[in-house]
């Protein structure tokens, strides 16, 4: 995992040179009024921290708005991708970018013909959680729009990335399990071809694998309530299933009420669940889902750096940034 250096603001070099942050501003714009013995305390604090002034040299990024950044979901009807928003709206309004929220109605893909609505709008970066087309990328480079996958890695040469480790947490899940012995796991994974399905379960198997002794039952529950509660079904027609993990807290919700409405087993000393992202819905009363919590506070922190990066050196190298997820223990496991 790559690091990203803290990059100076402008209200840390106001605190160093003890004067305003707009006295920073106006410091570094062009005709406006300042006095020489300010203007060299802000020049030397700069010096100091390495503040780059934003030279305001992407067209759409005035002295006072920061400019538009693009937020590209999937879909918004999942619960998880509203938290997402929340987090990342607060990360971009703290350094006084605005928000323009695009949905792809569920495409797990983008194609250059969804941004050209938008390119009137001079956006200055695309933060997408849906892959795009190399055409797209090709479309936004030209017109100067940082691109930055979040919460995936697309290894596209020109686009940064932010996101969980989603094969560590995967694999934490897999080794509460073999700690606590199961022999026959259920596993109810997302639509074939979703990448953070894909990672968490590949990191699952790979860690569970290991253990000849240990029988996997996999089905399919394509991110849904309903898909969990019909994988849950499917799965416990095998005997002797003693735990179940799903790739997402939606699914896991679904798995939990078949459990409850269609079973006599108990939660958790029959059978342990575990979901992953942490949803708002996982610490309810009625659910206390134990699952693998997303760092997207701290994911969203990090796309507006690399945006304030971009800004402040165009030329720098696009990075891929991995967070560790934690483990969250509830009433669903012992």
């Amino acid at each position: 995992m790559s690091k990203i250096k803290k990059i100076a603001t402008s209200q840390d070099v106001a605190s160093l040179a003890g004067v305003s942050q707009s006295a920073v501003s106006r410091c570094f714009t062009k005709g406006a009024s300042i006095s020489s013995r300010t203007k060299l305390r802000v020049i030397e604090a700069a010096k100091k921290l390495g503040y780059k002034a934003q030279n305001f040299s992407h067209p759409s990024v005035t002295s006072n708005d920061s400019g538009l950044v693009g937020v590209i979901l999937p879909y918004i009807t999942n619960r998880y991708y509203p938290e997402v928003l929340t987090e990342l709206h607060e990360a971009l309004r703290n350094r006084n970018y605005r928000i323009l929220l695009i949905t792809t109605d569920d495409s797990e893909e983008l194609d250059e013909k969804l941004i050209q609505p938008y390119l009137k709008e001079k956006l200055i970066a695309i933060i997408t959680a849906s892959k795009p087309t190399e055409k797209f990328v090709a479309s936004c480079n030209e017109k100067k729009i940082q691109v930055i996958a979040y919460n995936r890695n697309f290894k596209i040469p020109t686009t940064s990335s932010v996101g969980c480790d989603h094969q560590n947490g995967g694999e934490l899940v897999a080794q509460h399990f073999k700690q606590n012995k199961h022999k026959k796991i259920g596993i109810v994974e997302g639509p074939k071809g979703t990448f953070v399905s894909d990672e968490r379960c590949k990191g699952f198997k790979n860690y569970i694998n290991n253990f000849k002794n240990i029988k996997l039952i996999s089905e399919k529950g394509n991110f849904t309530y309903e898909g969990g509660y019909q994988a849950a079904e499917k799965i416990l027609h095998n005997t002797n299933i003693s735990a179940i993990f799903c790739a997402d807290d939606t699914m896991a919700f679904g798995c939990i009420d078949f459990i409850k409405d269609k079973t006599k087993y108990k939660i958790p000393s029959d059978i342990e669940v575990i979901g992953f992202d942490d949803m708002l819905m996982a610490n309810w009363e009625s659910y206390k889902l134990s699952t693998i919590k997303q760092p997207i506070r701290q994911m969203s922190k990090l796309v507006t750096q690399l945006i304030d990066q971009y800004i402040q050196d165009p030329d720098f190298e696009p990075a891929n940034h991995s967070i560790e997820g934690k483990f969250i223990k509830r009433k669903t496991t012992k």
